[in-house]
């Protein structure tokens, strides 16, 4: 799991942020392929539990990208001038505000299916939300991945201070919430 592997901050100060977000894309994608899996399978109880997991992670990415990575590269957009930065990062903050509110929703309702049944239509409803993320998502990464961390590396950043935003992001990538202290995926 990319969260809980070691991230080596001395390798090329080049590619180490956009490395270790990327990863971090790649590995929130499968956990939201194992929840629609759950979910076509029409498994409640694992369909759940991954959609559970899928959402703290993408809240630990969401909480490393506000906290460390999204204010030092406005810092950098706003020395040199780069006028769509800021507006992009607004647009971004509100796709995050988005997938945790569907994904809030799609775990209500999964709960709300333990207590009073309707499994039919809770899985396309849940499906449906699911769905919506999924297809936001992949613009988002795309825009991120393209756009803003190409900023995170050595053209704009020494050396040292890329390795230190890593290690904050590293370790906001490592903060699980306490339903999750044994940080293992479900299978």
């Amino acid at each position: 799991m990319a969260a809980n592997k070691e991230f080596d901050t001395n390798m090329d100060a080049k590619i180490l942020i956009p490395g270790l977000l990327e990863s971090d894309h790649a590995e929130l994608d499968e956990l939201l392929q194992d929840s629609i899996a759950a979910l076509e399978a029409g498994e409640a109880a694992r369909a759940f539990t991954h959609l559970d997991f899928f959402w703290a992670r993408l809240a630990m990415h969401i909480r490393a990208e506000h906290l460390q990575l999204f204010p030092r590269v406005l810092e950098v957009a706003e020395s040199l001038s780069i006028d769509q930065l800021p507006s992009l990062l607004i647009e971004l903050r509100q796709d995050h505000d988005y997938f945790m509110r569907e994904l809030a929703r799609a775990i209500k309702a999964m709960r709300l299916l333990f207590h009073f049944g309707n499994a039919a239509e809770t899985f396309a409803v849940v499906r449906q939300l699911v769905t919506g993320v999924q297809e936001r998502l992949e613009r988002h990464n795309r825009l991120e991945e393209e756009l803003v961390y190409t900023i995170a590396t050595e053209k704009y950043f020494d050396r040292l201070s890329l390795q230190s935003l890593a290690s904050s992001i590293r370790s906001e990538l490592d903060r699980y919430p306490n339903r999750f202290a044994d940080r293992q995926r479900p299978t």
